[in-house]
């Protein structure tokens, strides 16, 4: 009785380790073709980069240089804005 106990024991631990073998399996699948993906879009925009003169390296740089003209120019555009002449006739 205590050797057929045991046998099923085994059976469980194996049919466990088994289980958690394929899942395993599946997770790598899954994250290789994950990886697959990424790597397929880190090299278009890549490719979209070079496409406007720009180095993925330098990305980061010319975000920053962008933001600092786009808030540089909207505040050249706010300045232009006849404010008062706008609060004076919502005022009305």
């Amino acid at each position: 009785m205590a050797d057929q106990n045991e046998q099923i024991q085994y059976e469980k631990r194996i049919n466990h380790l088994k289980e958690a073998l394929r899942r395993s399996r599946d997770l790598r699948e899954r994250a290789l073709s994950q990886k697959e993906l990424l790597e397929q879009q880190r090299e278009k925009l890549y490719q979209k980069a070079a496409e406007y003169g720009v180095k993925p390296e330098e990305l980061e740089g010319k975000i920053a240089a962008l933001k600092e003209e786009m808030d540089r120019l909207l505040e050249e555009a706010g300045k232009m804005i006849p404010w008062d002449l706008l609060e004076k006739e919502r005022s009305r």
